[in-house]
């Protein structure tokens, strides 16, 4: 299979333990066996307890109370499991992560790097190209696909899927301001919608860049109205799916019942996100006073959401937004979804500042709200289901996903 990987991205692992805190690791067939036939030394606090949990079928790594894994060393931050037995007998998902690697177009596959990871974010270290000798190992649990089909595809060919997606990419930081850049997804899918397939390559997209332009600056420059009540609604819907932290009731730090309870309320307006997640700071939705000029989101300059737009454009060169990277969705159903990370973002980083008691979103907000949101996308099972879907379509009507990007 071939690996293809992004240019300008790093990173080398700097034990910061947040993986062995924030993540529940899902084993492959045979590796809860490995796990158990490891042989603790007589006496070690490991020989005598199940590091495995079991879950709808599914089999993961136990955590321990406080959230961590039970295989890890409090007292210099590394895996017991390395330390004891070497590196090879780690569950793959532990070895492999943050990278990722996602089938694409036949016979190839494509690496990017989670952005919960604290050192993604800070983009230091390793080249990704340096990582493909160690990144090739692993090729064989994602075995040689069809690749995307016709349907995935919306009957464009693979020249046209990079070359819109190199457009958007390219384009899009080039806007002045972040309402402008975040309605440019939304407003180009529209544009493709209507346009027949053979009538899509470079130099027509280059053609529409001026009208397209015009449309989304008089967009941007007119009054600011709220979605209405449905689609406010809808949207903390979609906020709280991506926020909910199903681990915490995998590793039994939270209940069902709560966390519905605590979903219901984000969506009806009030509640907290750490009811949804014990990663998330404390601090009540109507604090962040979504939909209101708080914060003025909206006149903050792009360069305070740099790691979202540095996600989006990963996102497209990676063909990570369609197909099985992305909940299966086709190439323009996976561009819509894209275009809905931008309110998601904002509305999780003035919930981040409200937290702080801060007057002002700021990049560390921004940050955060990157890697909360970014954790969800594209893995979770539910934002897989039809309803989501629904929810999308809804919220990317022109009007509605043109106020909800002015007003959040």
């Amino acid at each position: 299979m071939k690996l293809q990987v992004l240019a300008d991205e790093h990173f080398t692992c700097k034990s910061c333990t947040d993986c062995c805190r924030h993540q529940m690791v899902e084993l492959f067939a045979g590796e809860p066996e490995s796990i158990e036939r490891l042989r603790w030394p007589v006496g070690d606090p490991l020989a005598n307890v199940n590091g495995l949990s079991r879950h709808g079928g599914k089999t993961y790594l136990a955590h321990r109370a406080d959230g961590a894994c039970v295989f890890l060393n409090e007292s210099n931050g590394l895996c017991r499991i390395h330390e004891q037995f070497g590196a090879d007998a780690k569950p793959t998902a532990c070895r492999i992560f943050p990278f990722q690697i996602t089938p694409t177009f036949a016979g190839e596959a494509s690496v990017s790097a989670r952005y919960d990871c604290p050192t993604v974010r800070t983009n230091t270290g390793d080249t990704h190209a340096e990582q493909l000798p160690f990144l090739r190992k692993f090729t064989d649990r994602w075995p040689d696909p069809d690749g995307f089909d016709e349907a995935t595809c919306c009957g464009l060919e693979r020249d046209q899927i990079i070359a819109i997606s190199e457009f958007i990419a390219t384009l899009q930081n080039g806007l002045p301001t972040a309402d402008q850049r975040a309605l440019f997804i939304p407003y180009l899918c529209d544009v493709l919608a209507i346009t027949a397939a053979d009538g899509i390559d470079r130099p027509a997209l280059a053609s529409a860049f001026g009208p397209l332009k015009s449309q989304i600056e008089a967009a941007a420059a007119g009054s600011v109205k709220r979605p209405g009540l449905i689609a406010r609604a809808a949207f903390r819907t979609l906020l709280a799916l991506h926020l909910r932290r199903d681990e915490d009731v995998l590793d039994g730090r939270a209940g069902r019942v709560s966390r519905l309870i605590a979903m219901l309320k984000v969506v009806l307006g009030f509640g907290t996100f750490r009811g949804l997640g014990l990663s998330h700071p404390k601090g009540s939705l109507r604090s962040a006073k979504l939909f209101r000029p708080t914060f003025a989101a909206h006149a903050l300059p792009p360069d305070t959401f740099a790691l979202l737009w540095r996600l989006l454009r990963n996102k497209l060169e990676a063909l990570q937004f369609m197909g099985p990277a992305n909940g299966d969705r086709d190439f323009l159903r996976g561009l819509h979804s894209l275009a809905l990370l931008y309110p998601l973002t904002i509305a999780a980083a003035k919930h981040h500042a409200a937290s702080r008691s801060a007057t002002a979103i700021e990049p560390i907000d921004a940050e955060m709200a990157v890697a909360a949101i970014e954790h969800s996308f594209g893995r979770a099972a539910v934002l897989r289901q039809p309803s989501v879907r629904s929810i999308e379509r809804l919220l990317l009507d022109r009007e509605t996903i043109t106020r909800l990007v002015r007003a959040i």
